[in-house]
């Protein structure tokens, strides 16, 4: 949900009142001095969700999260590989290692990235990981012939690299742009989004995250976090 105060509007038509009213102080008070800041930060926002955004409580569809990865059985393919290669967590050869697919081993392949990776899932206990995170990945050439490229997997975007927070559920947060100013959002379940500052909480127990799309960081409830990748 989203929600950001209202009194920005009225600020803003406070502060062009007061620039008509006769005789009113060239010098800016404080007050008009908090409206301007509070107009900005209107703008900017409007400039970044477009000008029919209305400024009421609504879902934030504008924000753009991952989207859930969710295995599809039509889709995947099994395959078995020709020789010995290292299994990673992320696809990425700078990733953390997860074991070795032998030489003559199957896996059920369930989704591959644009860069020639493709990913599986393990059939190890999860509990924590959620969408994506439950693949395993492999070099697609490496691994399997070239004529096992298997093309009716469904294309997904690589996970970045780095500390990642994976939304099990989903996962109520926070932008705050001044004081008592802010923007409720939702991370979709299944999604994720990229943690700032080494996943250390604030002192209010936060996690700050990246928001898509945005300059500006959020803030989700440590509670609410549950965590892959190197986040020490």
């Amino acid at each position: 949900m989203i929600r950001l105060p209202l009194y920005l509007l009225g600020s803003a038509l406070l502060l062009a009142c007061s620039q008509e009213r006769p005789g009113a102080a060239a010098r800016p008070t404080e007050a008009s001095t908090d409206s301007v800041t509070a107009a900005a930060t209107r703008d900017s926002i409007m400039a970044q969700v477009g000008e029919g955004f209305e400024f009421s409580d609504s879902t934030t569809s504008f924000i753009k999260w991952p989207a859930p990865f969710q295995p599809d059985a039509a889709r995947q393919c099994r395959r078995r590989a020709r020789r010995a290669v290292v299994i990673y967590q992320r696809p990425a050869a700078g990733a953390a290692k997860f074991g070795q697919l032998a030489a003559g081993e199957e896996v059920t392949l369930a989704a591959r990235t644009a860069a020639g990776w493709v990913g599986f899932d393990p059939g190890t206990a999860q509990a924590a990981n959620v969408g994506i995170f439950r693949l395993r990945w492999v070099r697609a050439a490496e691994a399997f012939a070239p004529a096992d490229s298997c093309a009716r997997l469904p294309l997904v975007d690589a996970p970045p690299a780095g500390c990642l927070l994976m939304a099990a559920r989903p996962v109520e947060g926070r932008m705050e742009f001044a004081p008592d100013m802010f923007m409720y959002f939702t991370i979709p379940t299944g999604s994720y989004a990229r943690v700032l500052q080494a996943a250390r909480p604030d002192a209010q127990g936060r996690i700050l995250v990246a928001v898509p799309g945005w300059e500006q960081p959020g803030y989700v409830d440590q509670a609410d976090v549950s965590l892959s990748g190197p986040c020490r």
